[in-house]
């Protein structure tokens, strides 16, 4: 089986996957399973590509109802007009719920903040198993209402914002169009979805079809994440948690969902975009041959992420071109 899906992969992929199963070393006997696996999301880094040139990078802190969250400014090139409004995209990381950071996403933000002419707003929420469920949303739900709040400051049209993320990221930016509904306030412009969790029991087709592809990859590591995040079994199910089981997704932002052919994940993304549509909200979906999960990141190096960047570009465009709010 496996032989039948390396055979699948892009050939920049294969490469690069090379490229990382020879970077992996056995652990010592005494590592702390955490601290290894947030080593070993930074380690891909370097495997990324160049870095791109934006119009500059501005760090603040957002206090709220919750402690300090530290977020992180895009501007694109040619944006420095002192009068220009520009759209945002508010971003969270992937990481598993436990990694991730400024540092693992700073390539693709740079990327695609030059490519949608938008302010990406990287947000660093808390993280398990030091903070888990409901910290990591609820940092997302305040981060998302405190750029508004602030638009006029930061040179931000409030009208036009966004949520997005990839893989855990993409959970908590439904998860925060799900939040905005629930308590009242307005949806984002859109939400863009990465190869999103919409479900931590992880149990679809694809989860067994691709347990185990690549070193930390496997089925039993993600549901130890899933622990360390949430650590109580009845509330795995909570919309918040796994909002492919929500009861009703109606009156969400329009959606851009990204999904890959080779992703343990690409099924329960899939069905939310059916779930998505079903409950009548638009939906764009996108399937990528050829590559795994993380792709997106790798904009540098693999030719497919570079085509993801500019889709979620366009997509941008459009919705922040739109007359109407959804």
């Amino acid at each position: 089986m496996k032989d039948n899906i390396f055979a699948k992969m892009t050939d920049d992929t294969r490469a690069l996957l090379q490229q990382m199963q020879a970077q992996v070393e056995p652990p010592p006997l005494d590592a702390d399973p955490v601290q290894l696996f947030r080593d070993h999301i930074r380690q891909i880094i370097p495997l990324a590509g160049p870095v791109e040139e934006v119009e500059n990078v501005e760090d603040y802190q957002v206090f709220s109802t919750t402690p300090a969250i530290s977020i992180r400014l895009y501007r694109p090139r040619s944006s420095c007009s002192d009068t220009l409004q520009l759209p945002a995209l508010i971003y969270f990381h992937g990481g598993g719920f436990v990694g991730g950071g400024f540092d693992t996403h700073d390539r693709p933000l740079r990327a695609l903040a030059n490519a949608s002419g938008c302010v990406i707003v990287a947000v660093e929420y808390r993280l398990a198993p030091e903070f888990p469920f409901p910290a990591a949303p609820e940092d997302c739900f305040a981060a998302l209402q405190w750029v508004i709040q602030q638009a006029e400051k930061f040179q931000l049209d409030a009208s036009k914002v966004a949520v997005g993320g990839d893989s855990a990221g993409g959970l908590l930016a439904t998860v925060v169009c799900l939040m905005c509904r629930d308590r009242g306030m307005n949806q984002p412009i859109a939400q863009v979805l990465i190869y999103p969790n919409t479900d931590l029991v992880a149990d679809t087709a694809s989860w067994h079809e691709l347990d185990a592809l690549y070193p930390g990859a496997s089925r039993e590591n993600f549901l130890d994440l899933v622990a360390m995040y949430v650590p109580a079994l009845d509330q795995r199910e909570h919309p918040y948690v796994s909002p492919l089981r929500a009861p009703n997704l109606s009156g969400l932002a329009p959606a851009l969902i990204i999904t890959t052919e080779l992703d343990a994940q690409r099924d329960e993304g899939e069905a939310y975009a059916q779930r998505l549509r079903d409950a009548g909200c638009l939906v764009t979906h996108t399937r990528y041959p050829g590559v795994l999960h993380g792709f997106f990141q790798m904009g540098g190096v693999i030719a497919s992420a570079k085509i993801a960047i500019a889709e979620v570009a366009e997509f941008l465009r459009l919705r922040f071109a739109s007359v109407y709010a959804p």
